[in-house]
């Protein structure tokens, strides 16, 4: 485990939507990382290094740091990311940050509940287990139709990680299996 250095929270508000406001799931988003800037503000000694990163469309991101603004976060903090465009490259761009620094922050992932599976394929991969990573999950209260849709756009290919876990997995069994053989009647 590495010793973390501040505090980096990643909006993800990543949506298909042709409106031109925001719309609600994206703002209970918005509501919970505001919530959650507040209380590290509150309970954590290194609060002043908090850097709130946000993940959206281009279009969207104007709108996004406008309302932060609004719930008393401190402009100075917010930094936008309009090329991420999933959960997988958004954790991509992540791992080279986290490269790069000796002290990496304590990250919190603050997106709609339905992300945590997404999430946990993810953060539970082999190149994140030595950092703090922690998912935090705003309602989503749109209908399962469109939910469901956004989660499919989601879902991570399975990467080299899972193949090489796969083959050792089979080796080992091979390995078990010619060491200990089952008795065949």
């Amino acid at each position: 485990m590495h010793f973390t250095d501040g505090n980096l929270i990643i909006l993800y508000a990543i949506h298909k939507n042709s409106s031109l406001k925001l719309p609600p799931h994206i703002l209970e988003r918005i509501e919970h990382c505001a919530r959650l800037y507040q209380v590290i503000l509150k309970s954590k000694p290194d609060s002043h290094k908090t850097i709130i990163l946000v993940i959206a469309e281009s279009h969207y991101s104007e709108l996004i740091k406008k309302e932060l603004i609004n719930r008393q976060i401190n402009e100075g903090i917010i930094i936008i990311d309009s090329d991420s465009k999933k959960v997988s490259h958004t954790f991509d761009n992540l791992k080279e940050l986290l490269k790069q620094k000796m002290n990496p922050p304590y990250v919190y992932f603050v997106g709609s509940v339905w992300l945590k599976d997404i999430f946990d394929s993810i953060v539970n991969a082999s190149q994140f287990k030595e950092y703090k990573i922690q998912f935090e999950g705003a309602l989503d209260h749109r209908p399962v139709m469109e939910v469901e849709h956004d989660k499919s756009l989601e879902i991570p290919k399975k990467g080299k990680e899972h193949f090489k876990q796969a083959i050792k997995n089979k080796a080992l069994d091979m390995l078990l299996n010619y060491i200990f053989p089952e008795e065949q009647k």
